[in-house]
This record gives C-alpha cells, sequence and structure tokens, in this order.
C-alpha cells in the first residue's frame, strides 16, 4: 500500500524572479478557466479542457478542499507582472517510501515560449529536493510535445527513454516519453 501524501500545515509558496508558486484560490477561476478551455493545450494534457466556467468551478473546488484537509499537490502559477494565473505546476503522484514524485505543469499559451515553464519546473525540483528529501523526480511527456521536452531538459532533467503504451490519454494508450532528475 502505498504511504500517505505528506500533509503541510501552511501552504508552500515558491518564489522565482518573474512567478509566485501559491495555493490557487477562487479568485483565479477566471484566468484557470481561460487558460485551461484552450483546446490547443488541451491536445497535451491527459484532462480534458473545461467546456464551461461551472467545470473549472467544480475543479478549484476539489484543490481548495485538498488544501484545507492538509494536502497539497498543485501549485498555481502567478505571473509576478501581469498579477495573473497563467497556468498550474503539480506534484501528481508522490511515493513517500521511495522519495520520488511525478511532476506536471501547464501554461496558458499566451506564456508559451518565455521561460515560464522551465522557472515553475525548476522551482518545484529545488523544493521536491530540499524540503521534500526526495531522490528522484521525473515527468512524463507526449513524444510529440517538443516544447514540454525543452522545458524538462532545460530544467536539469534527463531523457530516459520511450515508455511504450504507458499511460491511456484521451481514452487511448498512449507512448511516453520519461524524463528525471536524481539528487546529487
Amino acid at each position: 500500500m502505498e504511504p500517505a501524501t505528506p500533509r503541510f500545515p501552511d501552504f508552500p509558496l515558491l518564489s522565482t524572479p518573474r512567478l509566485l508558486l501559491r495555493d490557487l484560490r477562487l479568485t483565479d477561476l477566471d484566468d484557470l478557466y481561460e487558460y485551461a478551455s484552450d483546446p490547443i493545450i488541451d491536445r497535451y494534457t491527459p484532462w480534458d479542457r473545461y467546456m464551461s466556467l461551472n467545470e473549472a468551478r467544480e475543479d478549484l473546488s476539489r484543490y481548495i478542499a485538498r488544501y484545507e484537509q492538509g494536502h497539497f499537490r498543485a501549485w498555481g502559477i502567478e505571473h509576478r507582472a501581469d498579477k495573473k494565473l497563467i497556468g498550474i505546476a503539480n506534484f501528481g503522484f508522490i511515493s513517500v517510501g521511495d522519495r520520488r514524485a511525478e511532476m506536471g505543469y501547464t501554461i496558458a499559451r499566451k506564456y508559451w515560449g518565455q521561460g515560464f515553464a522551465t522557472e515553475a519546473a525548476q522551482a518545484l525540483i529545488q523544493y521536491g529536493f530540499e524540503k521534500l528529501a526526495l531522490v528522484r523526480i521525473e515527468a512524463v511527456v507526449l513524444p510529440e510535445n517538443k516544447a514540454s521536452s525543452q522545458v524538462l531538459l532545460k530544467a536539469g532533467m534527463q531523457f530516459e527513454g520511450l515508455l511504450r503504451s504507458y499511460q491511456v490519454w484521451k481514452g487511448k494508450p498512449s507512448d511516453l516519453e520519461m524524463y528525471a532528475i536524481v539528487r546529487k
């Protein structure tokens, strides 16, 4: 049986030069819906885009409920200058016993190609190694998502190989590339 998800009394805020990684809030609803309903982003995520503001509201409420229970896995990515939620970064899976986690992120399309995903990924990696005492952080990406592969490489991860039919995405078994970084 998998050990319990770590519990935290206070949500860990992560700060980078251009971003604040923080808890998601009800006031993020419009920004969340704006980027997570984008059909282009939908091509590269295992979840389906929001088709209504109500779907986004329900999802946001689930995140907030997890925080209130002392659990966290997802940070809202706030653009400091714009004071706008531009994405989410998370540890989608944490194996406490193995001291390993799977990292993920999404960024609003308007902010692609500007280094924000790399900045957020580096903050999660640092937090995972320094505060959670992880020894391995990994991420999977669709082979056709070359931009995300580059983000992971720039964040210090290494390509480890192709995982054939590794996960069901959008209802079909999909090959995924595995990237990882280990604590030195």
